[in-house]
């Protein structure tokens, strides 16, 4: 395990997981800004983007997905991180929830429905009009999940969700431009911008001073679900581990906003981020500083390497064609948490699933 951020907070927090039992919460969402040309990776072709959320959530129910075949991929190959989470809960027996947060496509999987209104076109300036419900409902079942288990791990799946994550970080004064992260091998950061700052024109002074508001406008709707769940967990005392790059940065600055406001405070021992090699590693993008910036909570970072791997489409991991999703990050650490899952075993288990997937997912 690394400690890219606040390496005396991430110790403490690690060591106070150390042998507990978590609950990794997915939550799923939509976002049409997945759909402007060129902003999102995170589906086989553009049409199959809208069924990634779902079918990301049909992986970790059933082993592979339903609503497409095998498991979501990259374009130009390497399987999508829903196999680096399911591998990791396999092995360490953590249990997983799926919240749907407004998802276009509605998975064949058991879940818990937060909100049912995907998430609009952010330059448009209509983006979550829920976004205070949301919070709310993500509050109260934050509280509930955090008395019955020792701590949460909040993941995710929302395609464009790296757009939206930027457009938030702006809006809560934060210099995010050009480094946050992609599914993209060439990271958009010019496309990424353009939309951005056209959503960022619809946010008016009332909504630059509410957080909320601020997500109405321009987010999508993970990021109250998943800020309510983790405010709602910290009520109760239970540690929070944010499992994802820019978009849970995003979620964090979030939550630090909201408890501002409210003149509440999250300690650093009670809140971290985790998150893969890859997102830390990306030379597209500077999510470390990110987290520097959002405020003074750790960064674990997993040291999951597919280098080794027998399987050319896995070790294309390495070129950056894949970085983080599904809670890929945040469920390889905390299965080394939990079980003392190491990454040897950890890459053994996803070639085997990989392996066991259908024959005409790519293997090259």
């Amino acid at each position: 395990m690394r400690f890219a951020v606040a390496q005396p907070a991430g110790l403490r927090f690690a060591a106070q997981l150390l042998g507990k039992r978590p609950l990794f919460v997915c939550v799923i969402a939509s976002t049409e800004t997945a759909l402007v040309p060129g902003i999102s990776a995170a589906g086989a072709s553009p049409e199959l983007i809208p069924f990634t959320a779902a079918a990301d959530a049909e992986v970790l129910a059933h082993g592979a997905a339903r609503c497409i075949t095998g498991v979501p991929s990259n374009p130009l190959g390497p399987p999508g991180p829903s196999i680096i989470t399911l591998a990791a809960l396999r092995l360490a027996g953590i249990p997983h929830l799926i919240v749907s947060a407004g998802c276009r496509i509605t998975p064949d999987a058991p879940f818990l429905e937060l909100g049912d209104r995907p998430g609009g076109l952010i330059a448009e300036g209509c983006a979550v009009p829920n976004a205070l419900d949301l919070f709310n409902r993500g509050l109260e079942l934050g509280a509930a999940l955090g008395r019955e288990n020792d701590y949460l791990i909040l993941g995710e799946s929302v395609p464009g969700g790296t757009t939206t994550a930027l457009a938030l970080l702006m809006a809560l004064g934060i210099d995010a431009e050009g480094r946050v992260s992609s599914s993209l091998a060439g990271n958009p950061h010019l496309l990424k911008s353009r939309v951005a700052r056209s959503a960022l024109a619809h946010l008016d002074a009332e909504g630059r001073n509410d957080p909320l508001r601020a997500v109405a406008t321009l987010g999508d709707p993970m990021q109250p679900a998943v800020a309510g769940l983790a405010m709602g967990a910290h009520s109760v005392a239970c540690p929070v581990l944010l499992a994802g790059g820019s978009q849970m940065v995003a979620v964090l600055a979030l939550i630090r906003s909201l408890c501002e406001k409210r003149g509440t405070l999250f300690e650093p021992d009670a809140i971290a981020v985790a998150t893969t090699k890859w997102v830390i590693d990306d030379p597209t993008a500077d999510v470390v500083g990110l987290v520097r910036e959002v405020g003074p909570h750790p960064l674990l970072g997993s040291t999951l390497s597919f280098e080794a791997s027998r399987y050319p489409a896995l070790r294309r991991y390495e070129d950056f064609l894949v970085k983080e999703g599904v809670g890929a990050g945040g469920a390889a650490v905390a299965a080394a948490l939990t079980a003392g899952i190491g990454a040897h075993t950890l890459r053994e288990e996803i070639e085997t699933i990989y392996a066991g997937l259908p024959t005409d997912v790519p293997r090259a």
